[in-house]
């Protein structure tokens, strides 16, 4: 792959990292230092890439990794409360859907974001998060159930 057609992919591709990112991080600064980090890796690893229709997994997967990374540092309060997450949201912007999707254990909402945002095939969602079909299928299908529990009182 050129340097052209990785920056060409990450073009069209950036918008669903970010997605994945922020579901995981649940904050926009991080979310876009995952993103960062995730492509200067991918352009590092690009010699790693077999198949080039692999990209948009094989970069969600990194950017995933990235996120949890990230993660992995963040200072957390007592309560599972994490500083960033006690800071004002700086979107105008307010979605009920997503807000209930923020708010599904990290295991249900990543699979429900690959799934209906990022458009993934369960196969390709068993490669980003390196878990069985099966256990994408049942995850995507208690996200469901928790989403549609929610969007009752909605």
């Amino acid at each position: 792959m050129t340097k052209k057609k990785f920056c060409d992919c990450i073009y069209i591709y950036k918008r669903d990292l970010y997605i994945i990112a922020s579901a995981i991080l649940k904050n926009s600064a991080d979310a876009e230092d995952a993103v960062s980090n995730a492509i200067l890796k991918g352009y590092e690893k690009l010699d790693q890439l077999r198949d080039i229709r692999k990209f948009k997994p094989w970069m969600l997967m990194i950017t995933k990794n990235e996120a949890l990374k990230i993660k992995k540092k963040q200072f957390e309060l007592p309560g599972n409360e994490t500083v960033e997450s006690l800071l004002k949201p700086t979107q105008d912007q307010y979605d009920e859907l997503w807000d209930v999707i923020r708010k599904m254990k990290e295991e249900y909402r990543l699979v429900v974001v690959l799934f209906y945002y990022e458009n993934l095939s369960i196969r390709d969602i068993s490669g980003v998060l390196n878990i069985p079909v099966g256990t994408v299928k049942s995850r995507l299908n208690r996200g469901k159930e928790e989403l549609k529990q929610a969007l009752k009182y909605i």
